[in-house]
């Protein structure tokens, strides 16, 4: 086969994205023609569709040592360090393939990124801006610098951008979340939802669905009644069945009978949003965690007991014994979302993680818990007495169960459903589900949880043992 006609079928296959096709084409041929500069590049761009960024920065670098004048092999493989989170070292390989062609696009476009990833967001936008003289229609130039512009707080020029891109490309999945999220940062939240909603019926995502209920609780926040019904009317009428959209339209209503966010809703909630929990917390100067770690600790805490996360989620609450010193031997963790399992798995702090509801796990596990904690988790339910029923089966005589409420101060006697789609429930309450369930309170402590738009939320800390 003539080298040129070669060289096109590989970037044919690569821009088809057919990558083990290229490979297959270029490997053989790489074998008797060391030298062929293109023919590394074509390597290397398999290599990289096909995620194995180790062989494509090598094929990347036999490239660029091929031909000392060409910029795309050092561009392509400052790619490579975004890919692999070396943004210092990608602005440095950056540089050097603009030390060869002080024009190269797709370098520029890779300095921009590598900027905006280090934080330096003015640098990324001169970046973004050389690259849009270059190509005044590249669209992810234009993308990348409305996001830097964003972080600079030149929130004018970047919408206008967001609105170029989609009358361009009005249904560009992409372009739509980047400027939802925009909006929500702006605290244009009734526009942000408007967004979602289109989103959605462009490809309907769980973590879309979930965004637009966080969306229309700070209407709520906002007092703006009105938008929140008239969207959610929206929502409904375009996905009735929607786990997110019926409990929020029960929050609205405010339901008296509502006694417990669906499990369809909670799974579709954790799942969506599994991979950014923990940070998101962390933003909230989340306490619930290391709040039952302490409290656990004071109970002269022994490793061998057999101990359940009820509600594990990610693990935090084991990632927050684990730092006290806690490391209990049979930890059991109960997770309706498998997502949140997966990152629970990672910490290696569990003998066995298993995906269920908390009501239907507890009653099947008779004096099975020397210990149970549980952190936020009944937030998302309103009558307790199911679970403190399934606790008291659970947990052996003289057990101890460790957990957090939000506390509803209204009303100290019930629970309560908050805007936000969760449950408060009073010190009362929570004292007499105890007692009916063969528990004595031993502490019931208010603390502050987390933090939210900037306020407070307090709850309660209770600790109650088993008789």
């Amino acid at each position: 086969m003539q080298s040129d006609h070669l060289i096109a079928l590989i970037n044919e296959k690569n821009n088809q994205a057919e990558y083990q096709s290229a490979l297959e084409l270029v490997l053989p041929v790489l074998n008797t023609q060391q030298t062929d500069y293109s023919l590394w590049i074509g390597a290397g761009n398999a290599y990289y569709g096909l995620k194995q960024f180790d062989k494509a920065e090598q094929a990347y670098l036999k490239a660029a040592d091929l031909n000392s004048t060409d910029a795309a092999a050092l561009s392509n493989l400052a790619g490579v360090c975004f890919e692999t989170a070396r943004f210092a070292e990608g602005l440095n390989i950056c540089d050097q393939a603009l030390a060869r062609q002080p024009e190269y696009l797709n370098a520029l476009i890779h300095r921009g990124n590598m900027l905006s990833s280090l934080n330096r967001y003015d640098e990324a936008s001169e970046a973004y801006r050389k690259a849009l003289e270059i190509a005044p229609e590249d669209s992810l130039a234009s993308f990348n610098l409305a996001y830097a512009l964003v972080m600079t707080g030149q929130t004018d020029a970047a919408e206008k951008i967001y609105r170029q891109l989609l009358e361009l490309s009005p249904k560009d999945e992409e372009y739509l979340f980047a400027y939802a999220s925009f909006l929500e940062k702006k605290e244009a939240f009734a526009q942000a939802a408007e967004i979602y909603l289109r989103l959605l019926q462009i490809k309907e995502d769980p973590t879309v669905h979930i965004t637009l209920s966080g969306c229309l609780y700070n209407l709520q926040l906002q007092n703006k009644t009105e938008d929140v019904m008239r969207l959610t009317d929206e929502w409904l009428s375009l996905f009735p069945d929607n786990p997110a959209a019926q409990h929020m339209l029960e929050t609205l209503n405010d339901a008296a009978d509502v006694k417990r966010a669906s499990a369809a809703y909670v799974q579709e909630l954790f799942d969506a949003f599994a991979d950014s929990f923990d940070s998101v917390l962390e933003g909230l100067n989340y306490q619930a965690p290391a709040l039952i770690a302490s409290a656990v600790k004071e109970l002269a805490f022994d490793p061998t007991l057999s101990v359940l996360d009820l509600g594990c989620g990610t693990g935090l609450c084991a990632a927050a014994m684990a730092a006290q010193g806690l490391v209990p031997s049979n930890l059991t963790g109960v997770d309706l979302s498998a997502e949140m399992l997966k990152k629970a798995a990672q910490r290696k702090l569990y003998a066995d993680l298993i995906q269920d509801d908390i009501i239907s796990f507890l009653p099947l596990h008779q004096d099975q818990f020397d210990l149970v904690v549980s952190a936020d988790v009944l937030t998302y339910l309103g009558d307790l007495s199911p679970v403190f029923s399934g606790l008291s089966a659970a947990v052996k005589s003289g057990g101890r169960v460790v957990f957090t409420v939000s506390e509803n101060t209204v009303d100290d006697a019930d629970y309560a459903l908050e805007p936000s789609g969760r449950f408060m429930h009073g010190k009362s309450y929570i004292l007499n589900e105890l007692r009916k369930n063969h528990f004595i309170a031993e502490k019931v402590l208010p603390v502050e949880l987390r933090e939210e738009l900037g306020q407070p939320v307090y709850g309660l800390l209770t600790i109650g043992k088993k008789i």
